[in-house]
């Protein structure tokens, strides 16, 4: 899929990708395919990864996305747009969320470890607000709007 998108060639002044490459093969077909400036690696604690996973929140009725740590609604577990009664998602349970820490250092580490060979890898403290963190990004990329 990622292939046939980045074959359309619209992307003239660069694409980002999110959750890809998976893997070694996946990654070692990206660094033979496509000239990377950089990856950029979120670092977050794992405590801090749960905490903002468990404080999630969905509207039963809109869908409506909510985090109980950086997007509350107006009034507790109330959708602000519909009304509707905020849920958790089934899967945000604590041991659902470390096995899938889990798995993703298991799996993500060897993908790195490739990226890090080719010294492409920018790695960006993501613990604080997403302005700050957008301004580390476009610092360590060099672009528009950096901090000076």
């Amino acid at each position: 899929m990622v292939h046939r998108r980045l074959g359309e060639h619209d992307w003239n002044f660069g694409f980002i990708i999110d959750g890809f490459p998976r893997n070694q093969p996946q990654a070692r077909f990206f660094l033979e395919s496509y000239d990377l400036d950089a990856v950029i690696l979120l670092e977050v604690p794992d405590r801090v990864v749960e905490e903002r996973i468990l404080s999630r929140r969905l509207c039963s009725r809109c869908g409506l996305d909510y985090n109980l740590i950086s997007h509350r609604p107006a009034v507790a577990d109330v959708c602000d747009m519909c009304g509707g009664g905020l849920v958790a998602r089934p899967d945000d349970t604590p041991d659902a969320v470390r096995a899938r820490l889990r798995d993703y250092h298991a799996k993500t580490r060897p993908v790195l470890d490739l990226f890090r060979a080719k010294e492409v890898v920018v790695a960006v403290d993501a613990t604080g607000p997403a302005a700050q963190v957008q301004a580390a990004i476009r610092g360590h990329l060099g672009v528009a709007g950096a901090p000076a």
